[in-house]
């Protein structure tokens, strides 16, 4: 290799996030769409739906009152939907996403098996964290 691909080699890899992963993460932040992913991270196979930064804190908010009633859920479901506001802002700097989120999230392990097995949750993990991803959703045999 000479001495014009290393720094190139350099400059392109300049940090360990996925620059098509942001891009797909992107399209989500806009709103235009959701789709089914399957992510490699620490070992593990995360799959679910990937959704925008928006969706997912009034998803985590609404998930997160349950069980509370009137005022109280409002206002809980009101605190983490204001950590959404971020992915509306027209103004905010253009900044690559370094957060992706899932709703209907599962860990799948090496025999297979989903977990939880009763149902998907909301997840959040870092751009950097993951090792790989493929469209589509894996689904538990009993599915």
């Amino acid at each position: 290799m000479n001495e014009n691909n290393a720094t190139l080699t350099e400059v392109v890899d300049i940090d360990s996030k996925d620059w098509f992963l942001q891009d797909l993460i992107e399209i989500t932040n806009s709103g235009k769409m959701t789709f089914d992913i399957t992510l490699t991270v620490g070992g593990f196979l995360v799959s679910g739906t990937l959704v925008g930064g928006k969706e997912y804190f009034d998803g985590f908010g609404e998930e997160f009152s349950f069980g509370l009633d009137g005022e109280a859920a409002e206002k809980v479901k009101s605190a983490f939907a204001k950590n959404g506001l971020m992915y509306t802002e027209t103004d905010a700097p253009a900044v690559p996403p370094n957060y992706v989120h899932l709703k209907n999230a599962r860990f799948f392990h090496t025999v297979g098996t989903p977990v939880p097995e009763n149902r998907g949750v909301w997840w959040r993990g870092r751009v950097s964290e993951v090792v790989g991803f493929s469209l589509g959703a894996l689904v538990a045999d009993d599915e």
